[in-house]
């Protein structure tokens, strides 16, 4: 009898060390919560505001040394920073990055098009067709249609349609870009 009372005296102290012990954790992350609170005390002069530096991130796999080559997965980010006065009258500059709009991301694409665009990087299926020599017979008309395609075969990208009849913008847009 006197064992069953020394077991049941332990398991109501461990209860009650295990509720104190639970209680104190819990105190310690409300005054770390709190301390978080009283630092973004301040009045802000100068909102988030877009420094014009961009960066892309990737899921910590994506980005070993053999996967450099492969596509994978990668998200915009655009740096910002405020100005934030303290109490004390001192100023301080924060920095955050944070995931691009859309309109950003547009920006950035527009932005690197134009570039290749400027530095004859990329040539479009009219750029091809005007590097042929210019022939004034009607009836060459076939000799400049297969020129065109024996063309655009060199490039990589032989059209499965005749290239007098294809759409701007439908499937002859290069895609060996190099």
């Amino acid at each position: 009898m006197a064992e069953v009372l020394w077991i049941t005296l332990l398991l109501i102290l461990v209860t009650i060390a295990g509720i104190l012990a639970f209680l104190y954790f819990v105190r310690i992350t409300q005054t770390v919560e709190n301390q978080k609170k009283i630092k973004l005390q301040g009045v802000v002069k100068h909102d988030w505001r877009p420094t014009g530096r961009i960066d892309f991130t990737a899921r910590f796999e994506d980005v070993g040394d053999r996967s450099k080559d492969k596509p994978g997965e990668f998200k915009l980010l655009v740096e910002e920073r405020r100005i934030v006065e303290s109490i004390a009258g001192n100023e301080s500059l924060e920095i955050q990055w944070r995931l691009a709009t859309l309109s950003e991301a547009k920006a950035v694409v527009t932005n690197y098009h134009n570039y290749l665009s400027e530095k004859s990087l990329i040539k479009s299926i009219p750029e091809l067709f005007a590097s042929l020599p210019a022939t004034d017979s009607v009836s060459s008309t076939e000799e400049k249609t297969r020129a065109e395609e024996e063309l655009l075969q060199q490039s990589g990208t032989a059209p499965s349609i005749h290239p007098a009849k294809a759409r701007v913008g439908s499937h002859l847009a290069p895609r060996n870009l190099k």
